[in-house]
């Protein structure tokens, strides 16, 4: 990443540039050359803790992971037909995968009513957590029924700034639009379900 500025929850390999000492202090996953440059060791994800002025790298396994029946994924919506959606999976069981993988959502497994259409339910964008059912030419078959699945995180449709929880519906603050989905029950903590171990430290 030559010219690129380096932010929290990039992908990076070795050797990838992260900054200068003047501007982080080095914690694992990292090393300082000479000149005072810091690089990174692992492939992962940058972690960036601004209070402390750290980074470090947030290594990614190289064991491949495949969702299997059963497990929970995280991904983001691609594309919206009018039966099905496209998910690019990149967690599976709580851990970041290496290389995206697909999935989808038919409408009968999105929501336990009666759906006319999922644009109804997604959107391009949404990120979502999602069971899997099976697997069927390399691509995971997902469901959303239940309380706990569906919509995590969501962005106006109308100018792009993230969506609000609010009375069973999503409000924009910015614009004042009004969208629905299908959403979870989490909703909004998107940052704890893609870091549970944080998470779970910080209820211990």
């Amino acid at each position: 990443m030559p010219n690129k500025r380096i932010k929290d929850g990039d992908h990076v390999v070795p050797g990838d540039r992260l900054g200068v000492i003047e501007e982080f202090i080095p914690g694992p996953g990292t090393f300082q050359d000479q000149d005072d440059t810091i690089y990174a060791s692992v492939t992962g994800l940058v972690r960036i803790d601004m209070s402390e002025r750290k980074i470090h790298i947030e290594a990614i396994t190289r064991t491949p992971v495949f969702p299997e029946r059963n497990d929970i994924i995280i991904g983001e919506v691609q594309h919206v037909g009018k039966k099905a959606v496209i998910i690019n999976i990149f967690q599976v069981r709580g851990i970041h995968c290496p290389i995206p993988y697909s999935g989808s959502v038919y409408i009968k497994n999105a929501a336990a009513g009666y759906v006319e259409q999922m644009r109804d339910l997604f959107r391009p964008g949404d990120v979502i957590i999602a069971r899997v059912q099976k697997q069927t030419l390399g691509m995971a078959r997902l469901s959303t029924v239940g309380p706990r699945l569906g919509v995590i995180h969501s962005s106006c449709s109308r100018c792009g700034h993230s969506l609000t929880h609010q009375n069973r519906r999503l409000t924009c603050n910015n614009c004042g639009n009004i969208e629905q989905r299908k959403l979870s029950k989490d909703y909004g903590k998107i940052y704890e379900l893609m870091h549970p171990d944080e998470s779970d430290s910080q209820t211990s």
